[in-house]
Formats: structure tokens, C-alpha cells, sequence
């Protein structure tokens, strides 16, 4: 990623006007064109190089080879015969390499991108399922923090226990993983639903009155605290 960048600045920069003025889709200068292609390039370059969230740099790369893939075909929808190739005389000359060359090696940079990320992404998937499978099976179980959404993940025999977040340093109780129950304050009347959705509002489904979804441990009414129990159906 990072080498095509600079294949494009240095093609940009010791352009001999070989290429067309103007590109058909974007109706911009091709220099500029490649000028924007090169910048997001070194950009995606550097974070995948020094960023650490993958998911990110993956989706990014994914992202990346999409837009080529579909200017592509956009190309070919215009009738543009050639496709890239008929792009590519700067970087042509600039390597002192053929047309049909640098357009094979675009191709081959896209195809590799768009099937590597893809392939990741796939593998990032595969290992996180995986992952909470292996944790169920040693006894672990996860539950959201009712302050910040984030996922603690603890030991099945510390159920019950009260510690702090590890995101927000609030503190949670440990909750098995399931529907929440809490009594609406206007009618009185029972409401299930699930952890991620605390803090939302809905209408209630008896009293169809706006309520907002609270932790039931925390839930106050007259003073005292509810303590339903958490449902104890698995999402």
C-alpha cells in the first residue's frame, strides 16, 4: 500500500502528459486525481503500519479496493475501453515500464486488497466466535456496564459480585447474560428486554407511555430499591 502511494506521487510529479486531461467519472485533472488516490493511500499505509485496532485497518483496506473496483466498473459502463490502462501513461513512463505492465500490476494490487482484506475480515470473525465459545466452555460470561456499554468479561463464580468497570470505573454488579426485567414507574406493569438497550426509551407495552429502560438494581421507587431478577432466557 504504502509503495503504491508513493508510485503515485513520484508518477504525479514526473507526469510527461501522456494521460487524458480529465477523468471521465470524477470530471477532475488525472493528476489530481492520482494526487487524492495517493494521499488515501499513505493514509490507510500509516495506520495500518502503526494503528492497532484491525478491525479498522482491514475495513479501511476493504474500503480502499471497493472504490477501485467500482470505478472500474464505472469505467467499463462509459464504454472506457482499456480501463486503467488508458490512466496509467505517467506511471508508465515515469518506471519506464509497458502500459499492459503497469496495468497488470494495478489489477493485481486491487485483486490482492480486495481478497486479503476480505479473507481477514473472515478471519477476525471466525476467531472472535471462536474466542466466546472457548470462554463459555471455562466458565466465562460477559455482561454490559449499565454506565458506559462495555463488555466485562468475568469468571461464572463471581456472579453477584459488585467491582468496578474496567472502561468507566463505575460500579456494576455481575449479571448473568440475559433479558433485564424492570416495573414501569407509571403503570406498574412488568418490562423485559435486553442489556444493550439500557437507557433507551419505549413506550411501554401496557400503559404505552414513554419510559426509559433503567438497571433494575439500581431502579428506585418511593425511596426503596427493586431487585428483580435478570431473566434468566440467553440472548
Amino acid at each position: 500500500m504504502l509503495a503504491a502511494a508513493m508510485g503515485m506521487f513520484i508518477s504525479t510529479w514526473a507526469g510527461t502528459g501522456l494521460i487524458h486531461p480529465h477523468d471521465p467519472i470524477f470530471k477532475i485533472p488525472i493528476p489530481r486525481l492520482f494526487w487524492i488516490v495517493g494521499g488515501l493511500e499513505l493514509l490507510i499505509a500509516l495506520i495500518c503500519l502503526f494503528g492497532k485496532r484491525v478491525s479498522l485497518q482491514v475495513t479501511l483496506v476493504l474500503w480502499l479496493a471497493m472504490n477501485f473496483t467500482v470505478y472500474q466498473i464505472g469505467l467499463w459502463g462509459m464504454g472506457v475501453s482499456g480501463g486503467f490502462k488508458g490512466y496509467l501513461g505517467d506511471v508508465s513512463a515515469a518506471f519506464g515500464i509497458s502500459f499492459s505492465t503497469a496495468d497488470l500490476m494495478m489489477k493485481t494490487l486491487v485483486l490482492y486488497l480486495l481478497s486479503g482484506s476480505i479473507l481477514s475480515l473472515l478471519w477476525l470473525w471466525i476467531k472472535t466466535k471462536s474466542g466466546e465459545s472457548q470462554s463459555n466452555k471455562n466458565g466465562y460470561l460477559k455482561t454490559p456496564c449499565p454506565a458506559c456499554g462495555g463488555h466485562i468479561r468475568f469468571a461464572a463464580q463471581n456472579l453477584g459480585q459488585t467491582i468496578l468497570c474496567p472502561h468507566c470505573r463505575e460500579a456494576v454488579t455481575l449479571q448473568a447474560p440475559g433479558n433485564l426485567k424492570m416495573i414501569c414507574v407509571l403503570c406498574g406493569g412488568h418490562v423485559e428486554f435486553p442489556a444493550h438497550a439500557l437507557g433507551q426509551k419505549i413506550p411501554c407495552p401496557h400503559c404505552a407511555k414513554t419510559i426509559t429502560l433503567l438497571n433494575p438494581l439500581e431502579l428506585k421507587v418511593n425511596g426503596s430499591t427493586l431487585n428483580p431478577q435478570p431473566s434468566t432466557r440467553l440472548l
